[in-house]
């Protein structure tokens, strides 16, 4: 057996947790690629490794780099906030992270880390392994050198994964991957990326780019200069628009959204500077609500030029389109205008033409007089009901005749009203789960929010994501109510006071109810909820408790003789070892911790919740195409903070 011996840290887990958190895992994963990149490797591959049931179980990271020497891994791996990059001589490459932080970042990723390794040492090669866990941080495992055959390079295994990462695999995370990686790959266009299985290049997705230098930008404290911008636009649909902050030769060092209004493009930022190099070796400037009064004067100073040139890029498109109804003579103006109010009307009307134009394929295909009725139709709308221009659009425009016979058939069934309503609870559905999400996810509301006033609050009105068939909802409520409740339900006698197997009371935070109809009139079903804070991570203990409330609950002896039928479910943020032995048992679905012939008792992550509703919606939501802003949803969480008990910006 290999030789083993071990480094500690001086830093504490807590620290270290905090340090290296991150609520993206495919900044976790770019930290392993930069990494490779930063050994001199000319080539990196992610893979995302599948079990039997197509969900993402380990993530790969492979690189020909020169490898970690064991003088290296005892010096990086032996301390926090320094490594080798930090004193390495350039070699026409430039590299990423110099504070020894990056390694740790799979702690959000997954549970163990594992480093293989090998490198050259003149006379052969020689490898090694280092292993992290996510549980003692400060402390890695780092096996003695030993002869090794085949070349240089480094792989890293994540596995187990810390909840579902299968997002990792879709078009979206792909193309984020490559937006992080573009402006590297450009000015390094012989290295190689490859991404599960498909190589990444950020040529044949880019349509155009732009460069320029900003002035001198004059902040509280700093005068930033020299601060360049590149704007590339992509040829194919990103969903995520960001504004990326370089260090020298495209290495992203921190992202935040871009906020530039562009509906027609996609497309990234690339600014660079020394001064968020500074920032990043701070580590600050990742953070999703970084308040360095430089920063915010700094990215004003970038987003403004950037929407001046979505602006400009908007205006070109359109004025294209306007020449073409000219030539056919569907434009329903005249002449030049001679004023300034009818330049402006004419700009306004020009960019919803254009606007008009790309909602609508039946408006391009349409004759030249249906268009120059439309565009008719439009300028009286701008001129005399502007406010409500773009409904006046849409219901103009938008449907295509096909649309409108189905609209027209539906009409015959139902009301506009219901159609409305239909529509409108599918969108508050998807706002609320982006704002759970949010609030569940986002760094800085997870430190306040709570179960009481915090998590029942938002779930209170929206138990449908634990089903949409129960019709009894009570919510904070003692054993006795509930049972209380149920004899009601079902005619018998309340069986008084109920307590846990301790003689005490208790209170759950969602009870919810139903009667099966049909030939199963008689059976009963009933759904218990226990809420817990994003940031608890369940123990043993914390599953004992829902444990009690379901032995209290089904033993109940009026109800020995009914078809009477209970479900648990604890919701947490994360869970130890311990409940995880309990839920993954052979014969069981993962998830459940105990099955009685009356009652099941089930452990879900809030991300997993969150993950099964948002697929349940997703089909509906492709075709509604429901926007919630980041305003609505922090205006949402914000509204709750006064049972919260502090604000986000206290806490801070």
């Amino acid at each position: 057996m290999t030789a083993v011996h071990e480094l500690t840290l001086k830093a504490k887990q807590d620290h270290i947790e905090k340090v290296v958190r991150t609520s993206d895992p495919l900044r976790g994963i770019s930290e392993l690629v930069w990494n490779g990149f930063d050994a001199q490797a000319t080539r990196v591959d992610v893979d995302l490794r599948r079990n039997a049931l197509g969900s993402i179980d380990e993530i790969i990271v492979t690189d020909n780099g020169s490898g970690i020497t064991a003088e290296r891994a005892d010096c990086d791996f032996g301390q926090l906030g320094e490594s080798w990059k930090r004193h390495a001589r350039s070699s026409g490459r430039s590299l990423h992270g110099k504070e020894g932080r990056g390694r740790l970042r799979f702690f959000s990723i997954a549970d163990r880390c594992r480093w293989s390794t090998r490198y050259d040492v003149g006379e052969g090669l020689q490898g090694l392994t280092i292993e992290i866990r996510a549980e003692a941080l400060e402390r890695s495992a780092i096996s003695e050198p030993e002869a090794a055959t085949g070349h240089t390079g480094t792989t890293v295994s994540l596995h187990p994964l810390k909840g579902s990462q299968d997002w990792l695999g879709t078009l979206d995370a792909r193309q984020q991957f490559v937006t992080v990686f573009a402006q590297f790959l450009r000015l390094y266009p012989d290295l190689e990326l490859w991404y599960d299985g498909e190589r990444v290049d950020p040529a044949a997705a880019i349509a155009s780019t732009n460069s320029f230098e900003l002035p001198a930008i004059i902040g509280p404290t700093q005068t930033i200069r020299g601060l360049k911008v590149d704007i590339v636009e992509w040829s194919t649909t990103m969903e995520s628009r960001k504004i990326h902050f370089c260090g020298e030769n495209g290495v992203v060092l921190g992202s935040q959204p871009a906020r530039v209004q562009a509906p027609d493009f996609s497309f990234s930022v690339y600014a660079t500077s020394d001064f968020f190099v500074a920032l990043a070796a701070d580590n600050v400037l990742e953070l999703d609500d970084l308040t360095d009064k430089n920063f915010a004067r700094v990215l004003e100073a970038i987003r403004d030029p950037v929407q001046e040139h979505f602006r400009q890029r908007t205006h070109e498109r359109a004025q294209g389109l306007i020449q073409d109804l000219k030539d056919a003579g569907a434009y329903p103006y005249d002449g030049d205008p001679t004023d300034d109010i009818q330049r402006r009307e004419r700009d306004v009307f020009d960019m919803a033409t254009y606007a008009v134009s790309n909602y609508s394929r039946e408006f391009r295909k349409a004759d030249n007089s249906l268009k120059r009725m439309t565009l008719a139709l439009l300028r009286e709308a701008l001129r005399h009901n502007p406010d409500s221009l773009t409904q006046i659009l849409r219901a103009v425009v938008d449907l295509p005749k096909d649309k409108q016979n189905q609209f027209s058939s539906l009409l015959e069934r139902t009301e506009l009203s219901n159609i409305i309503s239909a529509s409108s609870l599918i969108a508050d559905r998807v706002a609320f789960l982006q704002t759970l999400e949010q609030a569940v996810f986002d760094p800085a509301w997870r430190k306040v929010l709570k179960e009481r006033g915090g998590l029942d609050a938002l779930v209170r009105d929206n138990t449908w994501i634990f089903g949409e068939e129960f019709h009894i909802a009570l919510h904070e409520v003692g054993l006795t109510r509930v049972m209380e409740r149920v004899a009601t339900e079902q005619g018998v006698k309340a069986p008084g006071k109920v307590t846990k197997s301790d003689g005490r009371a208790a209170r759950l935070d969602e009870f919810l109810g139903r009667s099966i109809p049909g030939p199963h009139a008689d059976r009963h079903e009933y759904l218990v909820v226990e809420l817990k804070r994003p940031s608890v991570r369940a123990d043993r203990k914390v599953l004992n408790q829902i444990t009690d409330y379901a032995l209290a609950l089904s033993s109940q002896p009026a109800f020995a003789h009914t078809d009477t039928r209970w479900t648990f479910f604890l919701v947490v943020g994360e869970y130890d070892d311990t409940v995880k032995q309990s839920i993954t048992q052979d014969g069981r679905e993962v998830g459940i911790a105990v099955k009685q012939p009356n009652y099941t008792v089930w452990v879900k992550c809030w991300s997993e919740i969150i993950r099964d509703c948002n697929a349940c919606l997703q089909y509906i939501q492709d075709r509604l195409k429901v926007q919630v802003s980041d305003e609505e949803i922090n205006t949402r969480l914000r509204q709750l903070q006064s049972s919260f008990g502090r604000s986000v910006t206290d806490s801070d």
